[in-house]
């Protein structure tokens, strides 16, 4: 904010305060004090919300003018020093305010007069004389350029009517233009309706026809669900290993046409030379690559979870082999609680599987055919 002078009336002054800033000078009276402040009723009067209302004070004594801070909250700066007491003013001296980031917003130079009373000598008298003689000439000059400017308005008057007259033309081409617009749009418009109803029948049929191809979609992604699902009944049903109960990973035929895991088997006949399934001596096995291409094709085909579940059992096969399950007699009261995939508990009696156990007759007298079906002979 920029200070403020208050009009004062008093004895001659013997000291000057000039604003380092717009040149502004104010008056030092002898027998009053000089305040800076926010006060309406200061000398200098500073609206900013640092300077306090009586914020510090030049009064004269002895001879002397004295600067004084009254304990203000920024504080008052001399010559850009803090200070603390009164002070005594020299010529020249600069007078501040300033806020905690040290701008230097409001400086106020101090000026004294040597001897303000006193009268113009004749060499001042002849200087004040010359002044004025300058000044009139310089009053004819700015006169002399009034008139220079009086006739560049009067030009520029002549000159703004007649690119006026420029534009009114032009406006009324544009408005002829206008119009001209306003009937092709109504024209366009016309032609815009008939193509929106055209549009909306096309999109009518665009809906009925994306309505038959959504249906038959449908239909066909149900038919292979359906599909997906007869196959995987198929894999768990009729491609599934007697011993894991899973679907048969490198499938092995033995002799009796029963087909097991390649693992599986191999543990088995680690145990016993029978059958799992139907407990008929084995005398040879035989891998059968094309049954194993066909299962990986079909869990490729079907994808999603049966696909991973291939893929976790060849890693699970080729890292680690299954253990066995054992055989024995069935729980019946756990039957329906236990999972389709876990295999049945049974136990191994003496070294003959079929010994003792009621879901076979005993029939170690009977002997059984090995018929080969593989033409293989390698046994």
């Amino acid at each position: 904010m920029n200070s403020k002078r208050l009009n004062s009336d008093s004895k001659v002054s013997h000291a000057l305060v000039q604003d380092t800033r717009t040149g502004e000078v104010y008056d030092v009276k002898t027998d009053s004090n000089f305040l800076f402040g926010r006060l309406l009723k200061s000398s200098i009067v500073i609206e900013e919300l640092y300077i306090s209302r009586s914020h510090s004070t030049i009064r004269y004594e002895n001879g002397k003018f004295l600067l004084k801070d009254n304990n203000s909250c920024t504080g008052t700066y001399l010559n850009y020093k803090k200070i603390s007491k009164e002070v005594v003013l020299q010529n020249g001296d600069l007078i501040a305010f300033t806020d905690k980031s040290k701008t230097w917003d409001f400086v106020y130079k101090f000026c004294l007069l040597s001897n303000p009373n006193k009268k113009l000598r004749i060499e001042e008298k002849d200087s004040t004389v010359e002044n004025n003689d300058k000044f009139k000439i310089s009053i004819k000059q700015l006169k002399n350029q009034v008139k220079e400017l009086k006739n560049d308005k009067t030009n520029m008057l002549n000159d703004f009517n007649a690119q006026m007259d420029e534009l009114k033309k032009m406006v009324n081409n544009v408005t002829e233009l206008n119009n001209k617009i306003n009937n092709e749009m109504i024209k366009l418009q016309g032609y815009n309706r008939e193509s929106n109803n055209e549009l909306t029948i096309f999109r009518r049929r665009c809906m009925l026809q994306k309505e038959l191809l959504d249906t038959k979609i449908a239909k066909e992604e149900e038919s292979v669900e359906i599909l997906k699902t007869q196959i995987n009944n198929l894999l768990e049903n009729d491609f599934q290993c007697a011993i894991c109960n899973e679907v048969v990973f490198r499938p092995t035929m033995v002799n009796c046409a029963h087909t097991f895991c390649e693992v599986c088997l191999k543990s088995w006949l680690s145990r016993s030379n029978l059958c799992p399934t139907c407990r008929g001596t084995v005398s040879f096995t035989s891998y059968s690559f094309s049954l194993d291409n066909y299962i990986s094709n079909l869990c490729d085909l079907l994808g999603g979870t049966i696909k991973e579940q291939r893929r976790i059992q060849q890693n699970e096969r080729n890292g680690h082999p299954p253990q066995v399950a054992k055989r024995g007699r069935r729980r019946m009261a756990n039957q329906s609680s236990r999972s389709r995939r876990e295999p049945p508990p049974f136990e191994l009696i003496d070294d003959n599987p079929t010994r003792n156990n009621t879901r076979f007759p005993n029939r170690s007298n009977n002997v059984i055919e090995v018929v080969d079906l593989t033409n293989n002979t390698s046994r």
